[in-house]
């Protein structure tokens, strides 16, 4: 049976008229369907919480705010969490910016204990991955339209200011339009965060970019290896999907967007029709990937149970009262009223702080605990 394509309306849609996806041969979708069989136990988590997962932490693609998550969860559960050696200096956070081995880069656990959570920066490498996780390791990865990935890394690496800069008369409209046309962005190390970046964390290799087949192949193989990959623009769905796939309770999948929307605040930009042609096509493997994964997603989605849209629904409006709450820094405490699908339970001014404290200090604080007790469980 092929892949089913989903009988959806408006924004779900989207998805099904990518010419990327369309250009997808049917020999390359899994012939099983995504029926993920949650039972009401998991719903309401009566079940036993995983604590093996692997996040793959994608750049420009809310990936800080969801690795917050993870390790936040980590922190709650006192799992171990995958963690480099150092904690300082220039990209610190990285578990491997290549393909290296992991057990080179990372605190080393005694013997008789194993690794939890790994959700910094990696290059998705499923060797490498399975040498130091447990066999009953879930992998979750994320993903964003890679036109938005573009336009955040334009803003987040300051661009703006270098087209400015060379063009001091521009509006400011027309500053990411300079950008793309110019190809400004082949000028400078950190262009290649504007080319198929996603790809390249999900492990595809920068040289086999543009072999379609290659791509193709390897978008198969990843999804066989990934339970749930997170699309950005249906987040808290994702979350939602995830929490019950991982039997966690929604108090543990609770955010606060992080870095997001930089670019927002200016001048909206004005890209014409060819400039978004331009940015799809440097990005062949990223509109492959995300195309992928965002139909099944949707199809995942669709095969859920009116509960699961109720949750959705409840889970949207507990976020919106979780930020309310963080702001009103007057209020000392929040309580999350119980429903069919969370116990009660109260937010204090420390969880929000948790919220927005610097992804670095906490990998630091992490860093540095971790070693007191390795220190402490060696002897």
């Amino acid at each position: 049976m092929q892949w089913a394509s989903p009988n959806l309306g408006g924004l779900e849609k989207r998805a099904m008229t990518s010419e990327s996806f369309k250009a997808i041969p049917d020999r390359f979708f899994l012939t099983r369907s995504y029926t993920d069989n949650i039972s009401n136990e998991s719903a309401k988590n009566i079940c036993n919480k995983q604590r093996n997962v692997i996040f793959v932490k994608v750049h420009k693609t809310g990936s800080t705010t969801t690795w917050g998550i993870f390790t936040r969860f980590a922190q709650a559960n006192n799992l171990n969490m995958v963690l480099p050696k150092r904690d300082n200096g220039s990209m610190f956070n990285y578990l491997s910016s290549k393909f290296l081995k992991l057990k080179e880069t990372v605190l080393q656990l005694p013997k008789n204990m194993s690794y939890n959570i790994l959700c910094n920066h990696a290059i998705y490498n499923k060797q490498e991955f399975e040498k130091i996780m447990p066999n009953d390791t879930v992998r979750i990865g994320i993903l964003r339209d890679p036109l938005s990935v573009f336009k955040s890394a334009f803003y987040h690496f300051n661009f703006n200011k270098v087209v400015l800069r060379k063009f001091p008369n521009i509006k400011r409209s027309l500053l990411l339009h300079e950008f793309i046309v110019r190809k400004i962005y082949q000028d400078y190390a950190i262009g290649r965060s504007f080319t198929n970046g996603m790809s390249y964390d999900f492990g595809i290799p920068k040289s086999k970019m543009s072999n379609i087949s290659f791509v193709l192949e390897y978008i198969r193989e990843l999804d066989k290896d990934f339970k749930l990959v997170i699309i950005t623009e249906l987040f808290d769905e994702s979350l939602v999907l995830m929490r019950r796939y991982l039997c966690w309770d929604i108090e543990d999948i609770l955010y606060q967007p992080v870095n997001k929307g930089i670019w927002r605040n200016t001048v909206k930009p004005n890209l014409t029709r060819e400039d978004i042609d331009m940015v799809r096509n440097l990005n062949h493997a990223d509109n492959l990937l995300y195309d992928f994964f965002k139909t099944r997603l949707e199809n995942q989605i669709i095969q859920q149970t009116d509960s699961f849209h109720t949750e959705v629904r409840h889970f949207k409006k507990i976020i919106s009262n979780v930020h309310r709450f963080c702001r009103n820094t007057k209020k000392r405490s929040y309580t999350i009223d119980k429903s069919d699908w969370n116990s009660e339970f109260v937010l204090t001014r420390r969880f929000c702080n948790q919220l927005v404290t610097s992804e670095l200090d906490v990998l630091r604080k992490m860093i540095k605990k971790a070693k007191r007790t390795l220190v402490q469980k060696t002897n």
